[in-house]
């Protein structure tokens, strides 16, 4: 694909979105699906909804953890079906294995909150926005050592160093 000049592209991944991307490189396993599950993410003046399809799958199947980072992670399993005896399969286009994606969270998103619900082959994970008031910033620490000292200064004006 073609950028023009000065574009600003430097065609380089945002670093920041490597947490929603599936491990294509990472992993060479073949049960790893190639295809992941399709998500769609809004925030309201609520909450954040989080809407991943999922079709064929039971909440069995599926397992949402948030992790202490911030993190949000679902992953499932799609087996593929029993091969019978006689069975001659003319396609295989379905997408079976391991999946996974990942999230990280804002800060004004409260990780007690997370609800899920699966509909009609959706997975519709609701998180709740904290109050302003209870978002953490980042915690300041303080330095501990000896007082600043200032330079040692000249008694005599008259001194000169010679270089």
């Amino acid at each position: 694909m073609d950028h023009p000049a000065g574009s600003g592209n430097l065609l380089l991944p945002d670093p920041f979105r490597v947490l929603e991307q599936i491990p294509l490189a990472l992993e060479r396993d073949e049960s790893l699906a190639q295809s992941p599950a399709r998500v769609d993410w809004k925030e309201t003046p609520e909450g954040h909804v989080i809407m991943l399809d999922v079709p064929g799958l039971k909440k069995e199947e599926l397992k949402i953890e948030v992790e202490e980072n911030r993190v949000l992670r679902v992953s499932g399993e799609r087996k593929r079906e029993e091969e019978k005896k006689g069975d001659h399969w003319h396609r295989v286009e379905r997408s079976y294995g391991k999946f996974w994606r990942q999230f990280r969270l804002p800060e004004n998103v409260d990780l007690e909150s997370v609800k899920a619900k699966l509909e009609d082959g959706v997975l519709t994970l609701s998180l709740a926005k904290l109050s302003p008031d209870k978002i953490k910033g980042p915690r300041v620490v303080n330095i501990a050592g000896g007082e600043v000292q200032e330079p040692a200064k000249l008694k005599d004006n008259s001194a000169k160093q010679e270089l």
